[in-house]
């Protein structure tokens, strides 16, 4: 008998919590938080993003956004000074201490990532990589 009822926004709710857990208990070592870690990651991927770049890739609330970065910043991973082009905007970018956690974290997410999809087989797991990024694409355009 199944957990969960057929609904795909319950699973996408278990599948956030579960993996925020993990990711969470994870980072602990490097005293990250999963959501400090997701922001390193977009940033090393990106290596120079504004503050209302992460906001529209993640999705997430400015303020959300604008209190995780604070915390980065006093952290010493990552660095923010004024964007040249609009002085009301911040650019972000990591520090060396970031670039060193990087590949831990992507691991981390891998390992999250696997854990989830346990029971698929490759084929699987590739198709559902494919559409999760295909609805999140969707889902921010219809933003803008």
């Amino acid at each position: 008998m199944p957990y969960i009822m057929d609904n795909p926004f319950k699973s996408i709710s278990i599948l956030y919590r579960k993996s925020h857990i993990w990711l969470n208990n994870g980072c602990a070592q490097y005293d990250l938080t999963a959501p400090q870690a997701v922001i390193i990651l977009i940033v090393c991927d990106f290596k120079t993003l504004t503050q209302d770049e992460i906001t529209k890739r993640l999705s997430l609330d400015k303020s959300v956004i604008a209190k995780t970065v604070t915390k980065l910043e006093e952290t010493g991973f990552i660095i923010r000074s004024t964007n040249a082009k609009d002085k009301r905007t911040y650019d972000i970018r990591p520090t060396d201490k970031a670039w060193k956690v990087y590949p831990f974290l992507k691991e981390e997410l891998d390992i999250c990532f696997q854990r989830m999809t346990q029971r698929m087989t490759d084929d699987e797991r590739a198709e559902w990589k494919r559409l999760l990024l295909l609805a999140a694409e969707t889902t921010i355009a219809l933003e803008d």
